[in-house]
């Protein structure tokens, strides 16, 4: 009982802000024989001895993205056996998965559970869809809705109704913007509710089809848009939970992206050449 007191009262409990590029992994959970996002977090974690095991960190996440999700505001929580910062994370990580902030909640705080919404969002490249027909269309799905036919039930059974708060629709040059916001998802959720915007945006599909859908009138597979265009942006909290920036690795995290950035857009100029 005396060791288990000792560590009790030395273990501090801490928030991150983990951003992401998705691309190399096979999603965010643990899966084996494959690279996920959150063994790479553990192995930083471990090799760094911030934490001493899964168990003992009673560690969560506010969301599970599918392989090839991207995330800008993915938030871990973990008891930790001293503070840290995003920098001392980020030396122990590879460059495509970074932290920028950090908080020190109340020692019960579980990133999942004491979520309130989630924010998603999508980017598809669509010069030639109608916006203004998406967007009278994505008031269909805020409220309460059976999203049965827009999302992949796992084996666990979850109820498939979702209450929707926000559902944003804009043009970005020759992308659409989605911003999807929910207090839970269902798996691909997302990504099926912008394939059929796209149905609708394509002239392929009307209002009354996606009513037929949200009120499981009809059953239809409706297949997912690429996951390489989701992101998962925000997430939001009802407790108190004061995130502190690094400078430093924020500085450092827009310089790898800048790179990056620079590197896809030389290969998308290369490709249209080639195109042509």
């Amino acid at each position: 009982m005396k060791s288990a007191f000792i560590y009790i009262m030395a273990s501090v409990r801490v928030a991150l802000k983990i951003g992401y590029i998705g691309t190399n992994y096979y999603g965010f959970q643990i899966q084996p024989d494959v690279p996920t996002i959150e063994a790479e977090i553990f192995r930083a974690l471990e090799e760094l001895d911030i934490i001493k095991s899964r168990r003992d960190a009673h560690f969560s996440y506010a969301g599970r993205t599918d392989r090839g999700v991207h995330a800008r505001s993915q938030v871990i929580s973990f008891d930790a056996t001293r503070e840290i910062s995003p920098r001392m994370l980020n030396s122990a990580l590879p460059d495509d998965i970074f932290a920028y902030a950090v908080a020190y909640p109340p020692q019960k705080f579980n990133a999942r559970k004491d979520a309130i919404s989630r924010t998603y969002r999508y980017f598809l490249f669509a010069p030639d869809l109608s916006v203004e027909r998406m967007r009278s269309a994505a008031s269909l799905f805020e409220g309460v809705h059976d999203f049965s036919n827009f999302a992949e039930l796992d084996k666990e059974r979850r109820s498939p109704i979702r209450h929707v708060l926000r559902l944003e629709v804009r043009r970005r040059g020759d992308f659409v913007v989605f911003d999807v916001c929910a207090r839970s998802f269902l798996r691909k959720m997302v990504r099926k509710i912008v394939a059929a915007l796209a149905c609708i945006g394509r002239g392929e599909k009307d209002e009354a089809w996606l009513e037929d859908l949200l009120a499981v009138r009809v059953r239809e597979f409706i297949k997912p848009v690429p996951p390489f265009g989701l992101v998962l942006w925000d997430v939001q909290y009802s407790r108190d939970v004061e995130f502190e920036e690094d400078a430093y690795a924020l500085e450092k995290i827009n310089e790898k992206l800048s790179e990056q950035f620079i590197f896809h857009r030389t290969l998308s100029a290369v490709f249209r050449d080639l195109m042509e």
